[in-house]
């Protein structure tokens, strides 16, 4: 069972100026319909976890990227990640 809402740490720079390194997110759990411009919290190929922004949806796949695109290892990179792998949507920046 998942709880509803978990804390994360935003370890990278890939979401400045939206998402600064080292704020805290908010992540809404509970199953959600992930769209463009959803911001998620993901594992990545790699096993990383990640805070990147819904660029497209399709077939149960997510095509993730960072607001800053200079500094962002995403989907341009790793190709397009299952949709089961995203842990939730961020509601809120801390």
């Amino acid at each position: 069972m998942r709880l509803p809402l978990m804390i994360y740490r935003v370890a990278e720079r890939s979401m400045e100026p939206s998402i600064m390194e080292g704020s805290y997110v908010i992540v809404n759990c509970w199953p959600l319909r992930m769209r463009r411009d959803d911001v998620v919290v993901a594992k990545d190929p790699y096993g990383r976890i990640i805070v990147k922004r819904v660029k497209r949806v399709k077939d149960g796949k997510l095509f993730l990227v960072g607001d800053n695109a200079r500094r962002s290892i995403d989907s341009r990179r790793f190709g397009w990640v299952d949709m089961e792998r995203a842990f939730g949507k961020v509601i809120a920046v801390v």
